[in-house]
């Protein structure tokens, strides 16, 4: 009877451990819905959610066309719905921040920065006065994000360990008209999930023409995050470029440009 109370108790305990686990035996469109309703909901004004704001810290592993130096890059993402985003990395040990808050735009290192874009002013578009910034919103209501999963085909990979913790691996493709509506038929992307449905990596692969690999070191949901989040920090603000919407397009447009080349194979 001791024997039999003890396996039960083990039983039991096992059971209740086990929603919090990406369980191999779960339904792969379980998993996916797990992994990313958290932080769709994050993008819908009247979610009841009361989490409107993450912050992440990834890590480029590899990417078509990227230098072998800048593997394992690092990006702080702090993001707050519906106008306030802060990215910050250091590339080519210059550290670099951008920052939103609302219709307010600031840059650092603001000279470096401001001269990037003056040197591709001849080849960017005009600045438009009239550029709006959007607001980070889905276009989707809160009963609709069940169906997320269902928007792609996903297959069981297996599992593997990353970092220490043991993952289920979730291969992801939109769903046939779906990918060609969007024009990314060629667009696939692995999902390595460890416990508690954390993200533990994302792959992005286009065809044979380019793929990128991104550890997700962390990442937390909070209601918010405090004001000084969109502040330059006291090393930043000597050096900061204030950036209207217009401007700010321009910036975009730059990144663009400059990433675009990185996705072209050589």
């Amino acid at each position: 009877m001791r024997t039999s109370s003890k396996f039960f108790t083990a039983v039991l305990a096992l059971t209740l451990l086990l929603p919090s686990l990406a369980r191999s035996d779960e339904n792969p469109y379980d998993v996916v819905g797990k992994v990313l309703l958290p932080f769709a909901r994050i993008f819908i004004p009247a979610a009841r959610t009361q989490n409107h704001a993450l912050t992440a810290v990834l890590t480029l592993d590899e990417a078509t066309g990227l230098p072998a130096d800048s593997a394992g890059q690092t990006l702080d993402v702090a993001v707050q719905s519906p106008d306030k985003l802060r990215l910050h990395t250091t590339l080519l040990g210059q550290e670099i921040t951008v920052c939103r808050n609302g219709d307010d735009v600031w840059a650092f290192p603001g000279s470096k920065i401001d001269a990037l874009i003056s040197t591709q002013t001849d080849t960017l578009p005009p600045e438009n006065p009239n550029f709006k910034l959007p607001a980070f919103r889905l276009p989707l209501t809160e009963k609709q994000l069940v169906f997320l999963p269902i928007l792609f085909q996903v297959q069981d990979a297996g599992s593997t360990d990353v970092a220490g913790e043991t993952c289920r691996v979730l291969d992801l493709v939109l769903m046939p008209e779906l990918a060609r509506a969007l024009k990314a038929q060629d667009w696939t992307a692995r999902l390595w999930v460890g416990p508690g449905y954390h993200l533990a990596r994302i792959t992005l692969v286009r065809g044979d023409k380019w793929h990128a690999v991104v550890s997700i070191k962390k990442l937390e949901y909070a209601p918010s995050l405090p004001d000084e989040t969109w502040q330059p920090s006291a090393a930043e603000a000597p050096d900061v470029l204030k950036l209207t919407p217009g401007r700010y397009g321009q910036l975009l447009e730059a990144a663009t440009r400059g990433l675009t080349k990185l996705k072209s194979p050589q």
